[in-house]
């Protein structure tokens, strides 16, 4: 018998700090939510094309091998091309931003992705797009609840922020009372996990390529969605549904060629959940919350918490945001897809405001019924007008070591422990042409 922990969910963790926030946010770094993300950065006043090419330089070192012999460095290269077009007044657009990325170690981080392809057409009070785009819903810093639209980009990072293109049409209404946001989403795409030869992953790995669906269209069912959102003074929120197949698979343990896997299984759900924010001088009170059915018993869950951020601190020019959250699940050690549901989260935001638009983030989240804890830093800097620097570490502790002997299961109440041997850095260097 072989141990088993399924490979974690998308960690919460801190929005990223590799984007630098506007110098002088209400509070700083917590912009309004977004009733949706934009294509790609609008060209500049007059001009109809805008393109951009990133070229990345990335290197991970661990503290010790993998628990299943992994290698302590892995680097590896990325590209990415932003590429956007307007024409009619800027009533009619084109966006396309293709990924890749070439990992030394892992084959399966080996990956291109479309991450946007679309059309898009702006009338007076309405939008219409048509093809692969990114949404983001969603508040809170440390656990992207309710953000659902797009499945998760696991090899490229844990953190649940890097996500693949969802192919879909989306029609919004711009109203007085608010958007309302009408989705169809066309053609599921599956998660994406790190190889035998890759970190960050459960143990045995999964078995991506034999993933099986609930429904009987499998990946080829119609997703729908649609969501309000309105601001009102210092109030932002919105309220969403989605009805389709769930972007968090569970993990049936099951043997290839012999081999101990684990095989994704994909459910239909439904999903109401609202977010909200209300911003009063240097506070924000930040709250994600859901009801959701179809991967097993109903369950409510929520995040919540708040932002106070100390401009000048310290007599500086720069600004502190100080972070506080808490996580609750009710599902308990049953929640397959969340590390946490009984969780504290206190973080540190620095924002230098200067010409480099320096930023650090430090983050803590603790299970107070395990005692499980992962420590999170990510801090990026300017190198002149051409390059990026970013640095981001993670540390996990708590949970008991691995035991060999144990039947091929989930255990539940110790969901990280698949990952106390994955400590690392990871140095990534941009160049902008």
């Amino acid at each position: 018998a072989v141990a088993a922990d399924a490979p974690p969910a998308a960690m919460p963790a801190p929005r990223s700090a590799a984007v630098a926030q506007p110098a002088t946010p209400p509070p700083a770094g917590s912009p309004p939510p977004r009733a949706r993300i934009q294509p790609a950065p609008a060209p500049p006043a007059g001009a109809e094309v805008y393109a951009d090419v990133d070229l990345g330089l990335q290197t991970r070192t661990y503290a010790e091998r993998g628990s299943a012999g992994q290698s302590r460095f892995q680097p590896s290269v990325s590209a990415r091309l932003e590429y956007s077009r307007t024409w009619d007044d800027g009533r009619s657009g084109f966006t396309f931003t293709p990924f890749l990325r070439v990992d030394a170690e892992d084959d399966e981080r080996t990956h291109a992705d479309l991450r946007e392809l679309f059309w898009s057409r702006v009338g007076d009070d309405w939008e219409l797009h048509v093809g692969a785009r990114q949404v983001f819903w969603g508040v809170t810093e440390f656990n992207h609840l309710v953000d659902i639209v797009n499945q998760t980009d696991f090899v490229e990072n844990i953190d649940g922020e890097d996500k693949l293109g969802q192919p879909m049409v989306q029609v919004s209404l711009v109203r007085d009372w608010g958007i309302v946001d009408l989705y169809a989403l066309t053609g599921f795409r599956e998660r994406t996990f790190p190889g035998e030869d890759g970190r960050l992953r459960g143990l045995p790995p999964v078995d991506a390529d034999a993933a099986v669906y609930a429904s009987g269209a499998g990946r080829h069912r119609v997703d729908g969605a649609v969501r309000w959102s309105h601001h009102a003074g210092p109030f932002s929120f919105g309220i969403h549904h989605f009805s389709g197949t769930g972007r968090d698979p569970r993990y049936l343990p099951s043997l290839v060629d012999g081999e101990p896997v684990l095989i994704p299984e994909y459910h239909v759900i439904d999903q109401t959940g609202f977010d909200g924010q209300a911003l009063f001088g240097d506070w924000a009170w930040k709250l994600e919350a859901l009801s959701r059915s179809g991967d097993g018993p109903r369950y409510e869950a929520f995040t919540a918490g708040f932002e106070r951020t100390l401009v000048g601190a310290f007599g500086s020019r720069g600004d502190l945001g100080i972070v506080v959250e808490y996580m609750y699940d009710e599902r308990d050690e049953a929640a397959y897809n969340t590390l946490f549901e009984h969780d504290v989260a206190l973080g540190a935001r620095w924002q230098a405001n200067d010409l480099a638009g320096t930023t650090a983030l430090f983050g803590v989240i603790w299970d107070v019924d395990t005692e499980e804890y992962v420590l999170s830093l990510e801090a990026s800097r300017q190198l002149g007008a051409s390059w990026e620097a970013v640095l981001e570490g993670r540390v996990f502790g708590g949970a008991p070591p691995l035991d060999a002997g144990a039947p091929l299961a989930f255990d539940g109440e110790v969901k990280s422990r698949a990952l106390q041997d994955d400590d690392f850095i990871q140095i990534e260097l941009t160049r902008y042409f």
